[in-house]
C-alpha cells in the first residue's frame, strides 16, 4: 500500500526534473548584450584647458566662503558689499582667539551668509579673494556661543565652520589673548570638575 502511494510521487518528481533543462533554455528572441567599448572603465587623461586656472599657482583666498562647499541648498548669488584694493590684513587685525573659537565652532559666520567683501590686490597674488563679512548691525548672522563679540567690531571670516577657519577684526575694541593652555576655551572650573568626577564615581560598576 505504501509503494502504491509513493510511486505516483516519484513519477512526478522525475517528470519535473526531465522538464527542467527545457525550461532553462532562453527564449527564441534572446540576444547577448553588446560588449563594452575598449575604453570602458578607464580614466581619461585631462586635456589642456579643462580646468580653470590651469598652470597657475593657486592663491590663498580664492573662494567666496565656506558656504560654496555645502550642498546646493541655496543658489542665491553672493552680495559684494565692498571692494578693497588692499589685502585683508591691512583692513583688519588677525585675531588668534576668535580664530581658535571659530575652529572649535564657538564663533563663526552662519554658512549661508551672502555678505562678502572683495579684496582685489593689484596684480593678484596673496590676499586676492573674498571673505564673509559681519558688520556690527548684522549680529543675527553670527554664531557666538561664548559671547566673544564686542559692540562696534566687524568680522571677516575665511572658511567659516571649517578647521581652517581664520578671523580678522575691523575696528578692534578689545584685544584678546589665548589662555595659558593655548586655546580660547575658558579655564576649567575646579568645582565643576570635582562634581563631574563624583558623578562618574557614582556610576554602577560592571
Amino acid at each position: 500500500m505504501v509503494t502504491l502511494v509513493r510511486a505516483p510521487f516519484a513519477l512526478a518528481v522525475i517528470a519535473v526534473l526531465a522538464a527542467a533543462p527545457a525550461l532553462a533554455k532562453p527564449p527564441l528572441d534572446f540576444q547577448d548584450p553588446p560588449p563594452d567599448p575598449p575604453v570602458a572603465g578607464a580614466i581619461a587623461p585631462v586635456g589642456p584647458g579643462q580646468f580653470r586656472g590651469e598652470g597657475t599657482v593657486p592663491e590663498r583666498l580664492t573662494g567666496v566662503g565656506a558656504f560654496q562647499r555645502l550642498p546646493g541648498i541655496d543658489e542665491s548669488p553672493t552680495v559684494v558689499v565692498a571692494m578693497r584694493a588692499d589685502p585683508v590684513w591691512k583692513a583688519a587685525t588677525f585675531d588668534p582667539v576668535l580664530t581658535n573659537a571659530c575652529r572649535l565652532g564657538d564663533f563663526a559666520s552662519v554658512p549661508l551668509n551672502p555678505m562678502v567683501v572683495q579684496f582685489r590686490v593689484p596684480g593678484g597674488g596673496e590676499g586676492t579673494g573674498a571673505l564673509q563679512w559681519i558688520p556690527p548691525d548684522r549680529r543675527h548672522l553670527l554664531v557666538d556661543r561664548r559671547r566673544l563679540a564686542a559692540p562696534g567690531e566687524a568680522y571677516y571670516f575665511e572658511d567659516a565652520s571649517f578647521p581652517s577657519c581664520r578671523v580678522w577684526v575691523e575696528n578692534l575694541v578689545r584685544p584678546r589673548k589665548l589662555g595659558a593652555n593655548g586655546t580660547s576655551l575658558p579655564p576649567a572650573d575646579p568645582a565643576a570638575l570635582k562634581k563631574e568626577k563624583a558623578m562618574i564615581k557614582a556610576w554602577p560598576q560592571q
